[in-house]
């Protein structure tokens, strides 16, 4: 696997990075769980270091998912990107703590009004 250093951080993401919309279920007529379990931890165990998620996959499947499948990774061999700034209508909670990390993940506005843009 090739490693990319990620702008002026000491961080070094792989080239490919794990995409976990689909392991949410939504939009993709649902998922076993515990095959996007193993298949995180396959991509792990070939070098991905990178985790793409967001609360709205799945309304926060795909980060439950994702928490599940590093729970056992140490938490400076992987890195968790999310997204802010998605909404819709459900009364679920959802937040960055749904991938179980206590650790500052890689943190992606999306949808923001210009005016708001930090």
């Amino acid at each position: 696997m090739k490693y990319r250093k990620l702008g002026n951080t000491d961080l070094d993401l792989s080239e490919i990075t794990f995409g976990a919309w689909a392991a949410g279920g939504w939009m993709w007529g649902g998922n076993e769980s515990n095959d996007a379990i193993a298949a995180i931890r396959a991509s792990y165990d070939l070098g991905v270091n990178a985790i793409d998620t967001a609360p709205i996959y799945g309304q926060g499947a795909s980060e439950e998912i994702v928490g599940k499948a590093i729970k056992d990774i140490p938490r400076d061999k992987i890195h968790i990107l999310t997204k802010y700034g998605m909404r819709w209508m459900i009364q679920k909670a959802t937040s960055l703590l749904k991938a179980k990390t206590t650790a500052v993940m890689i943190l992606i506005f999306t949808n923001m009004p210009a005016k708001k843009a930090l």
